[in-house]
């Protein structure tokens, strides 16, 4: 198995628009991996922020928005609580969120940076319009399963106006973050990230690993 750098924790920062395949993969890194994982549905539901009812109270994000942006904003401040806590305890830190905004995406480059830590981004994409209709309907009667709250096609069009290209960011001495993009549209999903990237390769081998899995199951 791929080896994280020895005596350094390893942050991989998920992003992704909504069904692109990120809680899926960050489920199967750490399968892989070990170390921790902080899902932001996981994190909603510590918060008692249930993403359905606020679908239905800002009448799928047409009015009062910036009242689900204040508990929004307050989850992700919670999971960066939460990734301070465990940066000194856990050689790999899982970061499972839509991470969709700059400013968000930011706040993690500076904790890991003044904390000594990597920090990968890993970004998943679904190009296909079709395929993401697809995988929000298969959530629809589950929502009370956290990972597959977002069943409205409204929580990805809100999201997808907010979507700033992480490809485009630098920290804040101009330096830029590693990059790892997972296709999943494919099957199995295709990994595209320095052939030297420790974190590419674990989700090469996690992925693979998932896939073979699936095949004998």
């Amino acid at each position: 198995m791929t080896v994280i750098h020895p005596g350094s924790t390893s942050v991989v920062m998920m992003c992704g628009l909504p069904a692109s395949g990120k809680t899926t993969t960050a489920g199967q890194l750490h399968a892989h991996a070990g170390g921790v994982l902080i899902r932001s549905c996981d994190v909603y539901a510590d918060l008692g922020i249930r993403l359905p009812r606020w679908v239905e109270r800002t009448r799928r994000f047409t009015v009062n928005v910036h009242e689900y942006e204040q508990v929004r904003d307050r989850a992700y401040e919670e999971i960066a609580r939460r990734l301070e806590g465990n940066l000194d305890r856990a050689g790999l830190v899982i970061l499972d969120a839509v991470y969709g905004e700059r400013a968000k995406r930011a706040q993690v480059y500076a904790i890991c940076r003044s904390r000594g830590a990597d920090v990968t981004l890993l970004h998943c994409r679904c190009d296909d319009a079709n395929e993401v209709a697809r995988r929000f309907d298969r959530r629809r009667g589950h929502e009370s399963i956290p990972e597959h709250e977002a069943s409205d096609h409204s929580v990805f069009h809100d999201i997808a106006r907010r979507w700033e290209d992480p490809h485009a960011d630098t920290f804040a001495d101009g330096d830029s973050p590693r990059f790892v993009t997972v296709d999943t549209l494919s099957e199995p999903p295709i990994v595209n990230g320095s052939e030297t990237s420790s974190v590419a390769g674990l989700v090469r081998e996690a992925l693979a690993a998932a896939h073979t899995q699936a095949i004998r199951s």
